[in-house]
């Protein structure tokens, strides 16, 4: 059962270069219990998204402009706020991208764990500062009764994302959005947040948006992924479908710079050539095709649509790419091998470097 659905999502931003499209058109939807990627370059509308699911979008300037974010049957882009209120911790909780600058520096942590517990679940006193010991040692941080009087200056970098963590538990959400959580922490530490987050979903049963930029740390996370770029989702499949046979060619090159483990060193990591397209003024055409090696003259002059394309045991995939239409209808890229493709264009552009 759909937990969330979003429809046509439309957010922008005044700038004075213009109004910037950063969410356009997003559609997806998350169902109870599951955990769902949103994965993408650095500006390619993942944070906003989450801000719009909460209506946190950053004012003046930021605005929705259109489509619907239907949690558990209610439209939350036309609450009132004192509906949006409960709402916000009580239903939906955000993990934010960096717990420093999300926790106040001069009030202690059991203090902003329990104003909280208060607004939605009105406990107070011992009540609530039981509950907060309970949630710093759910999410294992030693000593808890102590820690609550400890200001966040006092924890290293991954303690303060388990105490964002604990936050966003402490009400008992049905939805956890988690923007980049690990982005600021080592790999080591990195690895105990994320199986940290996974077990205690599975163990609370609570759905998990979970948004990054890193392929390499949701193949062990997600169920399904969504792959944004330029403010538009430009692939979706099931994780095992995504990393077994990608069918955009943006996914193709994130996938391609990330190392790999399990096979033979086989030369340089590849980046994703160019840059991302300026959302005030986006191409005509796919937003990808500028620095896309498989582009034609179409991808130039016309935005394309979401395709289905067959996946393993009767699962389907989507892309956002011309060349994944029907080979009888123009589609030159459908069926090819997303690595045999990358050999091929390394191979070409390594003759051209040493012509």
């Amino acid at each position: 059962m759909a937990l969330l659905e979003v429809h046509d999502l439309r957010t922008q931003f005044r700038s004075r270069a213009g109004i910037v499209q950063a969410v356009d058109g997003v559609s997806f939807h998350v169902d109870e219990g599951e955990m769902l990627a949103l994965v993408g370059e650095s500006g390619c509308g993942k944070s906003v998204t989450a801000q719009s699911i909460m209506r946190l979008v950053p004012t003046p300037g930021g605005e929705i402009v259109g489509g619907q974010v239907m949690f558990k049957g209610r439209d939350i882009l036309t609450m009132p706020a004192r509906e949006l209120r409960s709402i916000r911790g009580g239903g939906i909780s955000l993990v934010p991208q960096d717990p420093m600058t999300s926790l106040n520096p001069v009030l202690p942590i059991g203090r902003q764990i329990t104003e909280s517990l208060k607004v939605h679940l009105g406990l107070r006193g011992a009540a609530a500062r039981a509950r907060a010991v309970d949630l710093l040692d759910m999410v294992g941080i030693p000593a808890p009764a102590t820690r609550l009087r400890s200001y966040p200056h006092q924890f290293s970098g991954g303690m303060r994302q388990r105490v964002m963590i604990a936050m966003a538990l402490s009400c008992d959400p049905s939805l956890i959005l988690a923007d980049e959580i690990t982005t600021a922490l080592d790999v080591t530490i990195q690895a105990q947040i994320l199986e940290l987050l996974k077990r205690l979903t599975r163990e609370l049963g609570t759905a998990v948006i979970f948004i990054t930029h890193d392929l390499g740390v949701v193949a062990g996370m997600a169920e399904r992924v969504n792959v944004m770029y330029g403010g538009q989702i430009v692939e979706r499949a099931t994780t095992v479908d995504l990393f077994d046979t990608p069918r955009m060619p943006y996914t193709w090159g994130l996938l391609g710079s990330v190392p790999r483990l399990d096979q033979p060193r086989q030369g340089k990591l590849r980046p994703i050539d160019g840059y991302p397209p300026n959302l005030a003024e986006p191409p005509p055409g796919c937003r990808f095709a500028p620095r896309c090696a498989f582009r034609r003259d179409v991808c130039l002059e016309e935005p394309p649509a979401l395709v289905s394309v067959p996946a393993a045991d009767g699962r389907i995939q989507e892309a956002r790419c011309w060349g994944m239409r029907e080979p009888g209808d123009g589609g030159w890229l459908r069926g090819q091998s997303w690595r045999a493709a990358l050999r091929e264009q390394n191979r070409e552009q390594n003759e051209v470097h040493h012509a």
